[in-house]
């Protein structure tokens, strides 16, 4: 929802602001300036609520005010700040009048947010004292292309390998159409450049000291094959690469990437390459 709120504002100081970059600029700087005042406000606050906390970093100099020590710097920026936000509301239009939408906005988000997690709206939330584990695999399925990508996602494929001391099913898909024979035979030259396709990743494999299986694999679609084969194979882990060619269209995701994030039995990463790598 951030993310679209985002790209609105982006799109309004585009076209509906006759492109002015002064319009983003007093907009950030209304949510700057609120932001630094209450920053301060809140150092201020818990110097006076909880004086005797733990605090690796303290900000100097400090003076006692009723029996508080609190910083100078805090007592003279929070008030400096909210000034230079009047001002800004003042001699700014976008502050003055875009900015309060802009604020509106996000305590729409923060309410939606709140009620979502079944939270009250000024409910303290405790923080996490650590992130949540990463996700654990041993087994990691590689969909590999022919070509430098394919080379590219076995690549990144045993790097993680080599962090988890995980096993590589790296498996090429030939799709064969329906007016063919799944089993029958390959063209000579696809056969060809499917083998040195596995060939080279059981050498990548080999040269950084990870088990790497190497396999073809006929199907009629190369999704339902990548999601077959990871149930049959008890993958944990899909790496799959994005072409940069689907994200100037209508669709970020080739419909294969696509199919496998909505369907896979396991965790999918998706390597996206910039604009100009690797171009097929």
């Amino acid at each position: 929802m951030a993310a679209g709120l985002a790209i609105a504002l982006i799109l309004v100081t585009e076209f509906g602001a006759n492109g002015d970059p002064a319009f983003l600029a007093s907009l950030y700087s209304f949510g700057v300036l609120i932001a630094f005042t209450a920053a301060q406000l809140a150092v201020i606050r818990l110097r006076m609520r909880e004086p005797d906390l733990a605090r690796p970093y303290l900000a100097r100099p400090n003076v006692t005010v009723r029996g508080h020590r609190l910083p100078v710097a805090a007592l003279v920026g929070a008030p400096l700040t909210f000034v230079i936000w009047v001002l800004s509301m003042l001699t700014h239009p976008g502050a003055r009048y875009a900015g309060p939408v802009w604020l509106a906005a996000g305590l729409v988000v923060f309410v939606l947010v709140r009620r979502r997690s079944r939270r009250g709206l000024l409910e303290h939330v405790t923080p996490l004292n650590m992130l949540p584990a990463g996700a654990e695999f041993s087994r990691i399925l590689v969909p590999m292309k022919l070509g430098d990508i394919g080379e590219e996602m076995v690549a990144t494929a045993i790097a993680l390998a080599m962090e988890r001391d995980a096993a590589i099913e790296a498996i090429t898909v030939v799709r064969v159409p329906r007016k063919y024979d799944l089993e029958g035979e390959l063209p000579t030259e696809v056969a060809a450049r499917v083998d040195s396709s596995l060939e080279e990743a059981r050498a990548l494999g080999i040269d950084h000291g990870v088990e790497v299986h190497a396999d073809v694999v006929r199907a009629r679609s190369i999704g339902h094959a990548i999601v077959d084969e990871a149930i049959r194979r008890d993958a944990d882990l899909i790496v799959l690469g994005s072409s940069p060619r689907w994200r100037r269209q209508s669709r970020f995701f080739s419909p294969t990437v696509d199919f496998v994030l909505r369907k896979a039995p396991c965790e999918v990463l998706v390597v996206a390459f910039p604009d100009g790598i690797f171009e097929e």
